[in-house]
């Protein structure tokens, strides 16, 4: 197994994504057969060599990034030596099992759809985050690639969010739910209306429509969302916790009130999970937040090592050939 990275992408990058991979070599947490490093190849040997690390993985050099402010399209097609391109390549021709990239979230999912293409019979990619309820981690999915969904690509989001929750958080039979303004099914966009009838009618776990209130209840392990919506969830959950944390840190009782904070919004915390999984894609592609630092890369190589052993992709496929005729039809 072997995990090609971006150590170009992100706010922080290369120095923090380099010490991230250091810290992970020197921890003994990977070897360095079993990871590809996209980046200078001398400012990556030179930081690896001061880490102390005496074998430095293999190195596919580049100094051409995508970045964050670019159309994601556009600098791919100005730039076909970008790292996020060249990670893909790595992917698609066998040199490597998956990917992390911290960088511009839309040219990865750009990159990885047009270069891995999609997993049979799948329409549209969508971006999967992990979150921290009541009733433990959950998923929440789509948190940004597809902002217009059709009710079948929100259809595939429910099945591909239901086996990413039983191989990776071991939900055994996830149950789902369609995040909605209301409970009742009359509730929502045609689009939605249109999903909730075909979910209703499926062999899936589908508990209906969740309203954003029941998010953390433990209602559901897997919350359907279009990208527009998921990605607004993300940003408030992301942005509450990080006032809630600030705030306890002023307060009288900080460093124990933050510490529960922390504990309890972990999921908020990008730093704890790694970042987010691209479902939907012929390959295992880890997007981690632009803003990361050091410690939020280990986290991320091992969930994708853990996506690559259960074989969450094959899973996907299996489970679309299954309800394939219970979804409703792309118009």
């Amino acid at each position: 197994m072997r995990i090609a990275v971006d150590v170009l992408g992100g706010d922080h990058a290369p120095y923090e994504i380099l010490k991230g991979v250091g810290e992970a070599l020197l921890g003994g947490a990977f070897m360095p057969s079993e990871l590809l490093l996209v980046g200078p190849e001398e400012v990556i040997t030179a930081q690896l060599t001061e880490m102390g690390c005496t074998e430095i993985p293999p190195i596919r050099h580049t100094e051409v990034f995508i970045a964050g402010h670019e159309k994601p399209v556009v600098g791919l097609r100005s730039k076909p030596d970008a790292s996020i391109s060249l990670c893909v390549q790595a992917v698609r021709g066998g040199e490597a099992d998956g990917l992390i990239a911290f960088g511009n979230t839309g040219a990865t999912v750009a990159a990885a759809t047009m270069g891995l293409g999609m997993l049979p019979g799948i329409r549209r990619p969508g971006i999967a985050v992990t979150i921290l309820g009541l009733g433990g981690r959950f998923v929440l999915l789509d948190a940004g690639a597809n902002p217009t969904p059709k009710p079948e690509h929100l259809f595939q989001y429910s099945l591909m969010g239901a086996a990413y929750a039983r191989d990776l958080l071991g939900h055994e039979n996830p149950r789902i739910g369609l995040l909605n303004i209301g409970g009742e099914a009359s509730k929502g966009s045609d689009v939605l209306k249109s999903c909730h009838s075909a979910l209703g009618n499926s062999s899936l776990n589908f508990v209906g429509n969740v309203e954003g209130n029941h998010l953390f209840s433990g209602e559901a392990e897997v919350f359907v969302a279009d990208g527009f919506v998921g990605n607004m969830v993300l940003k408030v959950v992301e942005g509450f916790a990080e006032y809630l944390v600030t705030a306890a840190s002023r307060s009288e009782s900080g460093d124990g009130v933050k510490s529960t904070l922390r504990h309890l919004l972990g999921a908020a915390d990008f730093s704890e999970v790694g970042g987010a999984t691209l479902l939907g894609v012929n390959g295992v592609v880890l997007i981690g937040h632009g803003r990361s630092h050091a410690n939020a890369v280990l986290p991320a190589l091992e969930a994708v090592r853990k996506d690559i052993e259960v074989g969450v992709n094959r899973h996907i496929i299996e489970s679309l050939a299954a309800h394939q005729s219970e979804a409703p039809s792309v118009k």
